[in-house]
Formats: C-alpha cells, sequence, structure tokens
C-alpha cells in the first residue's frame, strides 16, 4: 500500500505525541494556522501578535479607550493575539485591565456560544468595556448577539471585531469588521512548501517558517463617529 508524500495538517490537538509518530513514520508535514512549542516542525500561518495589533490599534483609532479581550484557547493563535492586544494597549498608555481579559467557557467548535457566555460577562461591569476585539469571528458573533439582545448598539454603545473575515460577516446584522489571515494565501505557500520538501528527496534541511501579513477589514461594527 502506498502512503502519502507528504501532509499539510492543520491541528487542533494541544499536544506533540501524534508529530512524533509521524516523524517515526518518515513522513514530511507541515503544520497550518497553529504552532507547538518545543516542535521544529515547517510552518505556515499568520502573523498572530500583528493581528491582535491591529484590531486593537484600529478600536483606538475609533475613538474606544476602554477595550475587551475575549481571548481563545491555550495555542499559539490565542496567546499571539493576546500579547499583540496587550502591547498596543501599553504603546497607546492604556492600562492593560485583567477583568476586560474574559477566558472562553466553551470550546473551539462553540465560538459563538463561548463569545455570547463572555459577552454577558463583560456586560455585567461597570463601567462598560466600549469595545471588545475577539479571538476569532464566532465567538464575535456570539458577543454581538450578546450585546443587541442587552439593547445596546453596535457600535455606538460598544465595538467589535473579530478575526477570520469569514464570509457571511457584511451578512451579519451589524456586518463585522475582522482581520483577514490571508488563508487563500497560507494554502497556497503550504503546498509550495510541501511540494519543496518532497522535491529534497528527504535531504536534511531546517524547518521553515513563514508567516503572512493580516489586514484589517473594516465594516459597521467598528464605524464609530469620534466625539
Amino acid at each position: 500500500m502506498r502512503r502519502v508524500d507528504a501532509l499539510i495538517v492543520a491541528s487542533a490537538q494541544r499536544t506533540v505525541e501524534s508529530f512524533r509518530r509521524i516523524e517515526e513514520q518518515r513522513t514530511p508535514y507541515v503544520l497550518i494556522d497553529r504552532r507547538f512549542q518545543g516542535l521544529a516542525a515547517n510552518f505556515v500561518g499568520v502573523d498572530d501578535e500583528r493581528v491582535g495589533e491591529l484590531a486593537t490599534e484600529h478600536l483606538i483609532d475609533a475613538g474606544c479607550r476602554s477595550i475587551a479581550h475575549i481571548r481563545g484557547p491555550e495555542v499559539s493563535t490565542a496567546l499571539g493575539r493576546l500579547e499583540g492586544y496587550r502591547r498596543v494597549l501599553s504603546r497607546h498608555g492604556l492600562a492593560v485591565r485583567p477583568e476586560l481579559i474574559v477566558s472562553p467557557r466553551s470550546s473551539d467548535d462553540a465560538g459563538d456560544r463561548s463569545g455570547y457566555e463572555a459577552m454577558q460577562r463583560l456586560l455585567e461591569l461597570s463601567p462598560l468595556p466600549d469595545a471588545v476585539f475577539c479571538y476569532n469571528d464566532p465567538a464575535a458573533m456570539g458577543a454581538l448577539r450578546a450585546i443587541l439582545e442587552s439593547d445596546r448598539r453596535v457600535p455606538e454603545d460598544i465595538a467589535l471585531i473579530g478575526c477570520g473575515n469569514v464570509h457571511y460577516d457584511a451578512l451579519l446584522r451589524v456586518p463585522l469588521s475582522s482581520i483577514d489571515q490571508d488563508s487563500s494565501g497560507i494554502g497556497e505557500r503550504a503546498a509550495g512548501m510541501a511540494l519543496a520538501v518532497l522535491e529534497a528527496k528527504g535531504a536534511p534541511a531546517r524547518p521553515r517558517t513563514v508567516l503572512l501579513t493580516p489586514r484589517l477589514v473594516a465594516r459597521e461594527s467598528t464605524r464609530r463617529l469620534h466625539a
């Protein structure tokens, strides 16, 4: 039976054991989206720290000063976006307030529910945040529902931005601002990297990391009138 020549892996795991087994079988692979600390592997993804910086800078440019973050799980994507968020707040002299950083209670595959629940917790604060940066678009969609159900307005009361730029963002009740990760670019670069590994015919090479530049896509959920 012929084995696969190479793998392109978008992993939802939090440990590296399965990759060790792949390596034992000498199957080349390329990771996309998520990296693993301590694992030397070819990787293609977006610059997640820059994602956090872009989203937070955009909210500050919109006039927001009390910016919350609905963060993701303990994986590289979420950690990078959280670091970018913190960095920009500090750069602008804004406090990084622990109560404004909300961790999810649900797993990644229930992002809208976790975003809804996290936003409900933020809505209990006094004073309320005037903006929320969500780890991804499903979480932002859940947050949007929670805000609107509380009879508050987006973006006039609370501005909102996500990440992923999914194809239906523009069709929501309030079109969602988002950070585009260049998913097609990630796929193309990963395929090219896998082919390059195969063409090397097993010759040892240092693993490569390619980080693509994210892009802001501003829509109605952050278009506030400046005071």
